[in-house]
């Protein structure tokens, strides 16, 4: 079993990323899982991945670097035990350090190989997060051995150029390189060489043989060092919704929350991540905050069409940098009532959320329908 492990900070694009690299392995015959990390209780890229007919094993509520460590244990050895794939993608919570989960499983008692661990970082966001969560950024970067810029379509090359500069100096062991997930599929297919590219090593390395990374000898709770506060949840909402009016109100929500907590810290980092599955579309819209490069980004993931009869889950994830827990519950909580209000919509937050634990995911079998992605402009600003 050969193990992929792709992190990145929040809105770092893993998940764009991963359905790419899911259609390309499935193409090519691979048996494939994936487990999904998520640090709230609410997951949404686990479900978006399953809306899409890829099933997959959601851990959420933590740290899975950290502190869901044991959960990580059982579902890998569960997973190799059951089905023995040949390729295991691990999409970790943007809050975490791929090394120390690759640590993590090297004391597991299965057999298994690793693909040269992937960072992505966002090419616009960068200088700003470094700025905002310095510590937690040198952590997640510290030992990667490849750094793929992403979202250089969204990014002028003067800022491209500034990053791969910083990163020539301050991680010249790792290999860099540009890439967007959407946009360029020769830089999801050069990954995708790196992951199926088999080796007798236990721990990866780098394109340059003999050069076994170091392992990592210190742990760190990457939550605490990254200064996050995150809240997610989710409201069960009646009404009459439209794909295209859904898309639209979420995207509302999103931008209005990113303006409030940008009230309280200006230069905040982090991710706003809504969703909703109406019809035979699932929604998802998010943006990525840093400074003035704010976006709102909308994915429609089209899905077997299954009868609403007006009743809807409304899903949520907002985590930002120094703000308080109860100033971001109550800018979401707020939010999300006043627009759902003034769409005529009857709602009511689940306040019993429970973490789940699924049984072990099957092979991912389902060839991905197509992903649409729309860009729109942020305006809060």
């Amino acid at each position: 079993m050969r193990v992929f492990l792709i992190g990145g900070f929040l809105g770092s694009g893993k998940t764009t990323t991963v359905l790419k690299l899911i259609d390309r392995l499935i193409a090519d015959g691979k048996k494939v899982a994936m487990i999904v990390n998520e640090v709230g209780e609410i997951g949404i890229d686990g479900t978006m991945l399953e809306t899409a007919g890829i099933p997959s094993k959601e851990i959420t509520g933590g740290c899975i670097c950290c502190t869901l460590v044991i959960n990580l244990r059982i579902t890998v050895t569960e997973i190799y035990k059951t089905h023995n794939p040949d390729i295991l993608i691990i999409e970790p919570t943007g809050l975490s350090f791929p090394n120390q989960i690759r640590e993590e499983l090297l004391e597991i008692n299965v057999m298994m190989s690793f693909a040269p661990v992937v960072t992505l970082i966002d090419a616009s966001r960068f200088i700003t997060e470094l700025d905002e969560i310095p510590n937690f950024i040198e952590h997640q970067l510290n030992e990667s051995e490849i750094i793929a810029i992403n979202k250089v379509d969204l990014a002028d090359e003067k800022k491209i150029k500034s990053v791969e500069a910083l990163l020539k100096e301050n991680y010249p062991d790792a290999y860099t390189m540009r890439m967007s997930a959407t946009s360029d599929d020769a830089s999801v297919n050069k990954i995708y060489d790196l992951i199926v590219r088999e080796g007798e090593e236990t721990i990866s390395k780098i394109d340059t043989p003999g050069r076994p990374k170091p392992k990592v000898t210190e742990k760190h709770n990457s939550i605490e060092i990254s200064n996050v506060t995150r809240y997610s949840g989710l409201y069960n909402v009646s009404g009459k919704l439209t794909v295209k009016s859904a898309g639209t109100l979420l995207e509302n929500i999103v931008s209005s929350v990113g303006m409030e907590i940008t009230k309280i810290n200006p230069s905040f980092v982090g991710h706003i991540k809504m969703a909703v599955k109406v019809d035979d579309t699932f929604i998802k819209v998010s943006q990525t905050a840093g400074t003035d490069d704010r976006k709102v980004e909308a994915e429609y993931v089209k899905q077997e069409k299954t009868e609403n009869d007006e009743k809807y889950e409304l899903r949520f994830l907002a985590s930002a940098t120094n703000v308080k827990k109860e100033k971001i519950e109550e800018i979401v909580d707020q939010t999300i009532g006043i627009f759902l209000t003034a769409k005529k919509l009857t709602f009511e937050k689940k306040t019993d959320i429970k973490k789940t634990r699924s049984p072990p995911i099957p092979y991912l079998k389902f060839k991905l329908k197509k992903l649409k992605r729309k860009v729109i402009g942020w305006w809060g600003d």
